[in-house]
């Protein structure tokens, strides 16, 4: 079963909080914008998922919270957020929980869907075991629940505890009444849960709590991660494709005669087409010869990757990771640009994955590359965080 518990959550004291206090998730925001965040606020969450080190970090955690510009929740709460937010020209809502999920290995209850890489692992790794805290959930689905769905909703719809616009959507954070808490505790006892967004924190926090257990230490706040649980039915999560770019080309012609080997291709754009390309001489539709049988539906990054990135352009797994050849886009309209100024020579868009086909690809154990799956909206840090010694207390409310 899938474990999860309220928390006592730190949140920014209301006068300190507004929107020059969030950050997106740290792992997109660069450099300039790092600085840009610093320059809005002094105390913005940033200073704190990237900071200059993380001995300074855990100073300024301290700091904050001993000033009272952070504080930690009076009471154990499971949290709703909300996100009213637009994409593709929709007005959409995401709705969810966040709660302390317990970490256990991947397998029966807690399921990834990609695989990741080793390096963001570490640097999380010492920001948190500096800190003991963390300012960035990660995100799971689960399949729909009824009982949790008309918490979420009715709590959605009372007194908000915080609210702010930031980068074009607005966002909202509510207590859940404590009436509910066993309630929720157990209407997730028999969920399976499926790493939407955070698949690397997730392992982070396998990794941190190995390392307090080997050091003697069990059943602490390093057994929990802080979580955004959203229903795949009903919670209003997009989840989109990423699609694929080819930044260069030796041969154009030459590329477009391999891609027959295998695949029909068609000049236009058709909607049945397997992968529809992009460069200036307009849209061609490819559809496969031969899919492989080995394959679930729904893997066609991989399928992109098998045959065009490797078989075709020959690039190694190295290759496509520095992305000097291979390339990504989130949108159509971010690929038609790309090719458009010179900065891809092919861009090739995928069909998304539906919750049904990603649940049926990790339920057989099978994971997608990096960046087959783009879900959104992401939710930013700022709103409420998780300190060790947020489940104090909890356990057993």
């Amino acid at each position: 079963m899938a474990e999860v518990k309220p928390f006592r959550g730190i949140i920014y004291e209301k006068t300190h909080f507004n929107n020059t206090v969030m950050a997106p998730p740290y792992d997109v925001i660069d450099e300039d914008y790092k600085e840009i965040l610093k320059q809005r606020n002094p105390y913005n969450i940033v200073n704190l998922t990237l900071p200059e080190s993380y001995t300074k970090a855990k100073q300024l955690l301290d700091e904050w919270l001993k000033d009272g510009i952070l504080k930690m929740d009076n009471s154990c709460r499971f949290y709703a957020y909300s996100c009213n937010y637009r994409f593709d020209n929709k007005e959409r809502q995401l709705k969810g929980i966040l709660i302390a999920l317990k970490v256990e290995p991947f397998g029966k209850n807690i399921k990834p869907h990609e695989k990741t890489l080793k390096g963001p692992k570490i640097d999380r790794f010492n920001l948190i075991t500096a800190t003991h805290a963390s300012f960035c959930p990660i995100m799971g689905l689960y399949s729909h629940d009824k009982t949790s769905d008309e918490i979420i909703s009715e709590t959605v719809s009372s007194s908000v505890m915080f609210e702010a616009e930031f980068e074009d959507a607005t966002h909202s954070l509510y207590a859940i009444d404590s009436n509910h808490i066993k309630t929720i505790e157990e209407s997730f006892k028999d969920k399976t849960i499926i790493i939407a967004d955070g698949h690397h924190r997730y392992e982070t926090a396998l990794m941190i709590k190995e390392h307090f257990n080997k050091q003697g230490l069990k059943n602490g706040g390093f057994d929990y991660i802080l979580t955004l649980l959203v229903d795949a039915h009903s919670g209003g999560l997009g989840l989109f494709a990423i699609h694929r770019l080819i930044k260069q080309l030796r041969d154009k012609e030459a590329f477009i005669e391999s891609l027959k080997k295998y695949f029909t291709v068609k000049q236009g754009r058709f909607d049945d087409a397997d992968f529809i390309g992009y460069s200036k001489d307009g849209f061609i539709s490819l559809f496969l010869e031969k899919r492989p049988t080995a394959l679930p539906d729904g893997l066609d990054a991989k399928i992109f990757e098998d045959i065009i990135y490797k078989k075709i352009l020959k690039l190694t797994d190295e290759d496509i990771k520095n992305q000097h050849i291979a390339g990504y886009a989130h949108t159509e309209k971010e690929l038609i640009e790309a090719v458009d100024k010179g900065s891809a020579v092919f861009g090739f868009l995928l069909k998304p994955i539906n919750y049904e086909t990603l649940s049926q690809i990790v339920n057989q154990g099978l994971i997608v590359p990096q960046k087959s799956t783009y879900f959104y909206p992401k939710i930013p840090s700022g709103l409420v965080g998780y300190h060790f010694d947020s489940i104090k207390g909890c356990e057993n409310v």
